[in-house]
């Protein structure tokens, strides 16, 4: 993963796991999208959750199958129905189709092995 291509969009910390054991898997093509989007959104994204190592996908309830632990998913903060729809909008646009809508996030998916062109509530 090279972090210089995702500045002045993103920094490698913020998609540290946030356990603090230091994982940082992000692939990519999923960072090259979620730029893409950033860009197409014109508003910033604020990172809640990116990799995750499995003891702590399993602490916050996440899925065996969560993108997160195979860096190819990313939390982003929307607290607002506006921020939402920019967020969807812009994440639809690039070609994200797992997308997964929270009280006050937006969860980016990517993972090749799990199933395409779905959104779910949490």
């Amino acid at each position: 993963m090279n972090w210089n291509e995702c500045a002045p969009f993103f920094e490698s910390l913020e998609f540290d796991c946030k356990c603090g054991c230091g994982l940082n898997n992000m692939h990519q093509d999923h960072m090259d999208k979620l730029i893409a989007a950033r860009v197409r959104a014109k508003i910033p994204f604020i990172i809640n959750s990116g990799s995750r190592c499995k003891e702590h996908n399993r602490a916050v309830g996440g899925s065996v199958t969560s993108d997160h632990c195979f860096g190819h998913g990313s939390d982003i903060q929307a607290r607002s129905g506006r921020a939402k729809w920019i967020i969807l909008e812009s994440l639809m646009a690039v070609g994200f189709n797992r997308i997964g809508i929270g009280k006050d996030f937006i969860h980016a998916g990517s993972e090749p092995k799990n199933p395409e062109r779905v959104v779910w509530t949490y």
